[in-house]
């Protein structure tokens, strides 16, 4: 192996292992200097069911069909969903991971906004935020995190057949320190494109290994929990962290007003046309309505 192709950080791979292990049996953590996209070579080792041969990888597995932590210092193909490009530079300004688990599941409804609450409750805790104060870390359906109205990082949870059950990759991006290119655009009204925020904004010199420690187990236990109880119980902690509650917003062709979320997972937008209508996430790309100024005499 080159030193190219050597980690630049100390990500505690096997420290992060013995961690997991417990909650997701058999699970495998790998750390790559770069990859093309985490998401893409989890779903092709799966489609060919090869063997894992990284010297770096803790926790052998039999085959490809067991957990497994990918982590990547650098993407060069990264995607987003929609087909959006999420790439990562080297130098630690982001974390990018995917992690792959063989799941069976009645009603796949709301996995993503379950996997955002997730990421979000383990950098701010609930019980540390303030009864009168808003949550800092706020959560844009169907699989964005923002961070004081800018957004911080997003979600793809992509899906394979695997025997009787579904292989899942779930991808995550998060921006760890400011993006070089200086500061962020201006607001867009008619968009969220507010620019990017960073995690040391929030949690100053926090680096790239040391969320990855945070967010990884409380991200396992949420999908041990999703697998037998769905999404209905993160309504309500989706709702605490919802950026668009009470606001105009469009998607497709409908707008209106966001209501909050259904019990499956469903975006709610109140139209005075159509009225209470729910919206699943498929290729539907949620906008903030522009509010027009009222007019005074």
């Amino acid at each position: 192996m080159s030193s190219s192709d050597t980690p630049y950080q100390d990500w505690q791979a096997e420290a992060l292992w013995q961690t997991l292990s417990p909650l997701l049996p058999g699970i495998s953590v790998e750390v790559l200097a770069r990859v093309a996209s985490t998401n893409t070579a989890l779903l092709e080792r799966v489609k060919n069911e090869a063997r894992s041969g990284s010297p770096q990888a803790y926790g052998r597995r039999s085959h490809d069909m067991q957990p497994c932590l990918l982590v990547a210092e650098q993407q060069s193909h990264g995607r987003g969903r929609m087909g959006r490009a999420w790439l990562s530079s080297t130098g630690g300004s982001s974390l990018t991971f995917s992690l792959g688990l063989p799941m069976s599941v009645a009603d796949w409804s709301g996995l993503s906004l379950a996997v955002g609450c997730a990421i979000a409750d383990a950098l701010e805790p609930p019980a540390q935020i303030p009864a009168a104060q808003a949550p800092r870390l706020m959560l844009k359906w169907p699989n964005d995190i923002w961070l004081d109205g800018r957004k911080l990082g997003g979600i793809l949870i992509e899906t394979v057949p695997a025997g009787s059950q579904r292989m899942v990759i779930i991808g995550v991006g998060l921006n760890i320190h400011e993006l070089s290119g200086g500061t962020a655009p201006e607001p867009s009204a008619s968009a969220f494109s507010t620019g990017f925020a960073s995690l040391q904004e929030f949690r100053p010199g926090i680096q790239a290994p040391e969320v990855l420690a945070l967010i990884a187990p409380a991200l396992a236990r949420a999908l041990n929990a999703f697998q037998s109880e769905g999404f209905a119980p993160w309504q309500a902690p989706y709702a605490r962290r919802d950026l668009t509650l009470g606001r105009q917003v469009s998607a497709g062709s409908l707008q209106g007003i966001s209501r909050g979320i259904s019990a499956s997972g469903e975006l709610l937008i109140e139209s005075a046309e159509q009225g209470l209508q729910p919206v699943s996430g498929g290729e539907v790309s949620l906008r903030l309505v522009a509010e027009r100024p009222s007019s005074g005499n």
